[in-house]
């Protein structure tokens, strides 16, 4: 049986600081207060730990408290993935419920960046950035991937179109856009989701005259802006 099968049911966790053989780790008040309260874990126990540059290592609880604890890593149980394509999401913010879905099966699909952008109808203007990092972190626990996704500062069209060289865009009612699924998509690649409302003319003319962006179809269907993102995201990563 492998070192996998052997760690796969213990509980993993995201750790913000380097990991080496036999060199400790402090845990958070809130990963602390998780083990001692909730999971009851004492002395000794093992878990699963990442950092998202240095793969995947089980590693013991040398001390727990409350408020408090340390790790001691024994040995890596997978190599840092390197070969994952760099898939940027380029989105309007929604409303807080449909926002969660959307970050959360985001991460599992692969997402490398979250780029949050406003445009003329942008519904929610202002976001949590520290709430969606934690939900981008817990994500990441739950479906085992090694890389952790960023969260980009929140930014307008016209900063995000210059800041990636290959964009595909779901444009709404674009009759002359490739399906998604017939395009062979690079790489490193961002998808551009609009807001709730749509794209203005005004917004649609910048997007055609960026050199970086290639508009692409979801099909007839008009989709919420989870949706579509969730579905373009499954195609790119194929």
């Amino acid at each position: 049986m492998s070192d996998i099968d052997v760690h796969k049911k213990l509980p993993r966790i995201f750790v913000d600081a380097p990991i080496e053989e036999g060199v400790e780790i402090a845990l958070s008040a809130l990963q602390s207060h998780y083990f001692h309260n909730v999971m009851r874990k004492k002395n000794g126990a093992l878990i699963r730990i990442f950092n998202g540059r240095d793969g995947e290592w089980c590693a013991a609880i040398a001390e727990l408290s409350k408020k408090s604890g340390l790790l001691l890593p024994r040995q890596q149980i997978k190599p840092q993935d390197v070969t994952q394509k760099d898939i940027t999401l380029i989105f309007a913010p929604i409303k807080k419920n449909r926002l969660d879905f959307l970050v959360e099966k985001a991460v599992e699909l692969g997402v490398s960046q979250f780029q949050p952008i406003l445009t003329q109808n942008t519904e929610v203007r202002k976001l949590n950035a520290e709430r969606i990092a934690a939900q981008i972190i817990e994500a990441t626990e739950q479906c085992e991937r090694l890389n952790l996704p960023k969260l980009l500062p929140l930014c307008d069209l016209n900063k995000a179109l210059k800041a990636h060289s290959t964009i595909y865009g779901a444009i709404e009612r674009d009759e002359n856009a490739p399906h998604i699924q017939n395009i062979a998509p690079a790489d490193k690649c961002a998808l551009l989701i609009g807001p709730e409302g749509g794209f203005t003319a005004q917004e649609i003319d910048i997007m055609h005259s960026s050199p970086a962006l290639s508009p692409v179809s979801l099909g007839p269907r008009i989709l919420r802006a989870e949706t579509a993102a969730l579905y373009g995201l499954a195609y790119l990563n194929r």
